[in-house]
């Protein structure tokens, strides 16, 4: 849940983590719990709270969707797509491009809203914030930009790379801290404010083509050409299950508890996996592929369905925000929208 708020007349926002919400939570000792912890939680506010939790746990109950439709079809750039993502609502997506550019996308309305010009090269990676006001590019002109989402204006350009960066994300819990990952092998945060590098992530032997923070903000998942994935732990987190994907067809799932143990093998895709994701819940895995289909899975490592449509390669996917919207991108040059 997002808290805003007020402070010296700057509108602000403070993200509360409920990853351990569950069915049988106890709602009342939980809403209790923070508001002894967090200020902002007043006996005035706290009703409007336990409402909350109360709505979000009636939405986990409700039966996971796991057959999916096409919706609808967007023809969006001239040249090929590189990724897409949702932002937190599923009202909007955005798409990066060989053309140079990242294009947002009103999902129901089904037009262009924006178009972000500024890189120099392929915009290879593209992220919303957690208040949808923000996005961030990666490019392989070896920089990455955050956009006002809204206006489309560039707010700063991050440097320090020397080759191409292809994975940029925001911190899901602080939206002041951006991930980047490239090809040089190196893995790097950033504070979106200042601009300053504080982290340089070295250890990889190939380069990195994936980076992905943790539920709580703590880890970074990096995957590499090297064969290998590795969590760094920024600020002592703790993760629990990481999913991995491959250029040999298969995709993996991983307990990071204690002793890192693989817990299932998801096999079916005929050529390599370019993009995996959790459901929100987290109880599906979704798989992109150039074999031109998606895949859902259940944590057994089992094939519900496969999305079928595209006449391309799909380079991307992902779930909205309540995991019952399905975002995929080919290189047909179109994205499809699944329901």
């Amino acid at each position: 849940i997002a808290l805003c708020y007020t402070k010296s007349n700057i509108d602000e926002i403070k993200v509360i983590s409920l990853h351990d919400l569950t069915t049988q939570t106890d709602i009342g000792k939980l809403a209790e719990n923070i508001a002894a912890s967090e200020a902002l939680i007043t006996p005035s506010v706290l009703p409007q709270l336990i409402d909350l939790l109360m709505k979000l746990q009636n939405k986990l109950k409700e039966p996971i969707k796991k057959k999916f439709y096409i919706h609808k079809t967007f023809n969006t750039h001239v040249l090929p797509i590189t990724n897409v993502c949702f932002d937190k609502s599923g009202h909007r997506f955005a798409t990066g491009s060989y053309d140079r550019t990242c294009r947002i996308w009103n999902v129901e309305a089904g037009v262009e809203e924006n178009i972000l010009r500024g890189h120099e090269n392929v915009v290879f990676a593209v992220n919303f914030n957690a208040p949808n006001d923000r996005i961030v590019t990666g490019s392989f002109d070896k920089t990455a930009k955050v956009w006002n989402a809204s206006s489309g204006a560039l707010l700063r350009t991050f440097h320090g790379h020397a080759n191409e960066i292809v994975a940029a994300e925001f911190n899901v819990l602080n939206d002041d801290e951006i991930a980047t990952a490239s090809m040089d092998g190196t893995s790097r945060i950033f504070r979106v404010e200042t601009g300053q590098e504080t982290h340089n992530l070295v250890g990889h032997e190939d380069a990195i083509i994936s980076a992905r923070f943790d539920n709580d903000g703590n880890l970074l998942l990096t995957g590499s050409f090297d064969g290998t994935a590795k969590v760094w732990d920024l600020r002592n987190g703790n993760g629990q299950h990481l999913a991995t994907a491959s250029s040999d067809c298969t995709a993996k799932l991983w307990n990071i508890v204690g002793n890192v143990e693989k817990t299932a093998t998801m096999m079916g895709h005929t050529e390599e996996i370019s993009k995996i994701s959790f459901s929100p819940p987290g109880l599906l895995i979704l798989t992109a592929s150039s074999d031109r289909t998606a895949r859902i899975w259940t944590l057994d490592g089992t094939c519900s369905q496969v999305l079928s449509g595209h006449t391309g390669e799909i380079f991307s996917c992902g779930f909205n925000y309540i995991g019952d919207t399905i975002v995929t991108a080919s290189k047909d040059n179109t994205c499809k929208i699944w329901r």
